[in-house]
């Protein structure tokens, strides 16, 4: 797994994991701003950026799995894991399944459970969905109408899917209800979430924080899916050196 390093070898860990279709490009000005305090690994996930894909689907209790190795093998002691959206689910899963390597955990702008949806948009969704897979059946082998049809009837990580060659690891995980698990979870846990999000709006933060034993959600009015990245990176710092703080007193 491709990775790169900020900060000094011999500080605290900090793993930094991004958005679908992202990179660890994402988290490059939050692990600026831990500056000394930390050792930061800022990941590329398998199937994005520089690490290849996993050579089946993987959902993303697999995942999971997989980075607790790669952390064992690093041999860097319990680590603050700050994921967002996608790297946000990898850490619920880490949290509930491999706790002891984990010393806190950042969820920003994090999926894992599905939105909550009026019957309007239940209904409304439901009529796309058929009309899509008609739509669909009826564009045939014609590829270039079929993309077509994606573009309009698809979110853009399901559109983008297609083109990182994920597609399959996207429908295994797009789905997954974590639920179940998030009470059994122990790690310290921090939920950001922004006002503006549309993709993971507030109410799942809400819903998982009355889930998660001892969680702390905040809320930022003026953040959206990705502005809570760079224009909100001071704060998921913060949070991290304050996360760190906890571990050394």
């Amino acid at each position: 797994m491709h990775f790169i390093e900020i900060g000094e070898g011999d500080r605290p860990s900090v793993v930094f994991a991004h958005g679908w279709g992202r990179s660890h490009h994402d988290f490059i000005p939050a692990a600026e701003s831990l500056g000394a305090t930390a050792r930061s690994m800022l990941v590329d996930l398998p199937g994005f950026g520089q690490t290849p894909r996993p050579d089946v689907a993987w959902d993303t209790r697999q995942y999971a799995d997989y980075i607790a190795s790669f952390l064992a093998e690093q041999g860097i002691g319990r680590v603050i894991w700050v994921g967002h959206s996608f790297g946000g689910r990898i850490g619920l899963r880490l949290a509930r399944h491999h706790p002891d390597l984990l010393g806190g955990l950042i969820v920003v702008a994090g999926a894992g459970m599905p939105r909550q949806r009026v019957y309007f948009e239940r209904v409304r969704n439901d009529l796309r969905r058929r009309q899509f897979r008609v739509l669909k059946w009826l564009a045939g082998a014609d590829e270039a109408r079929r993309d077509a049809l994606e573009k309009r009837f698809g979110s853009p990580d399901y559109v983008e899917s297609k083109r990182l060659g994920l597609r399959d690891i996207f429908l295994a995980t797009i789905a997954e209800d974590q639920s179940p698990d998030l009470p059994d979870i122990t790690v310290r846990t921090e939920l950001l979430y922004g006002a503006k999000d549309g993709e993971t709006p507030v109410e799942i933060g809400q819903r998982m924080a009355a889930l998660i034993p001892g969680a702390r959600l905040t809320i930022f009015p003026e953040y959206d899916h990705f502005s809570i990245l760079n224009r909100g990176h001071h704060v998921i710092a913060l949070r991290a050196k304050a996360l760190l703080a906890e571990r050394a007193s």
